[in-house]
């Protein structure tokens, strides 16, 4: 049987797919697309590519980039959490899909998981489409929705699309042709920008227990901005919240400790760790 010839695009959100990917004895792993230094974590790809032998390439596709790709007799393309446009309609590539965290046609754009904890839980799920021109828009393979426990923030929701995603994947990769042959268009759905700055931003001074949780709780480890009174603003990608009664006015930055920072809020105390100045 002839060996399938993969290229992988994506940084560490997905990596779990790309560990499929090398773990597969029918698969042969031919190069990864990823994030350069200062760009998207990609530590977990460039683990697996390492062990796999795999070269790396990053930055945006040239007309080089592309040539260079459609030497390789790539059968299967496989995008998931990449950072920047493939021109599919350029490559000589049997095969090319894309891993979507949401049950498309709904929730198309770059980051829904912001969306999904608070505004649309019913569609948690991994959506597999064929990849084309339109973002998010290609004809759908395979969809394998997962249920949402009632405090799963978008930590939670990430570790069950780490968990799931893979699964999917050889799913597709096992019977590929069926679902090819079996693809469905998407029709009208909804795309979900980038939530704006000001939803992705707490003012100490002004903010309540509740109000710091409920900003966890949906941007998880993708971050937001928490402006204390006295101090620069600090990104926060982890935090525990406490209602108590406490000595120091709203806003206060209450302690620098190894650990991280204490801030207060109007009915508690804020623990950031660890605690970024925003730069």
């Amino acid at each position: 049987m002839t060996r399938m010839r993969v290229a992988y695009a994506g940084h560490d959100f997905f990596s779990s797919c790309l560990e499929l990917l090398a773990q597969r004895a029918d698969l042969d792993l031919v190069v990864i697309f990823s994030d350069g230094p200062g760009g998207q974590p990609t530590d977990n790809v460039r683990a697996i590519a390492a062990a796999q032998n795999t070269p790396v390439r990053t930055g945006r596709w040239s007309t080089e980039q592309i040539e260079a790709f459609n030497t390789l007799n790539v059968d299967l393309l496989v995008c998931a959490a990449y950072m920047y446009r493939i021109p599919v309609e350029r490559l000589d590539v049997s095969y090319a899909v894309n891993v979507h965290p949401t049950l498309l046609p709904y929730g198309r754009g770059p980051n829904p998981l912001a969306y999904l904890t608070f505004e649309h839980p019913d569609l948690n799920g991994i959506t597999i489409h064929e990849m084309t021109p339109e973002l998010d828009q290609g004809p759908i393979l395979l969809q394998e929705p997962f249920d949402r426990d009632n405090d799963d923030g978008f930590d939670e929701t990430f570790l069950k699309l780490w968990a799931y995603a893979p699964r999917a994947l050889q799913r597709l990769i096992d019977d590929i042709d069926h679902y090819f042959q079996h693809k469905r268009d998407q029709g009208a759905g909804s795309y979900w920008p980038e939530p704006p700055e000001a939803e992705r931003t707490l003012h100490a001074a002004t903010a309540t227990v509740a109000d710091a949780q409920r900003l966890q709780a949906r941007f998880g480890h993708l971050g937001f901005v928490l402006y204390p009174a006295d101090a620069p603003p600090l990104q926060v990608r982890s935090l525990t919240a406490s209602r108590c009664q406490h000595q120091y006015p709203p806003g206060r930055l209450a302690a620098k400790l190894h650990h991280g920072w204490i801030v207060a809020v109007s009915d508690g105390l804020v623990h950031i760790h660890p605690a970024q100045p925003r730069t």
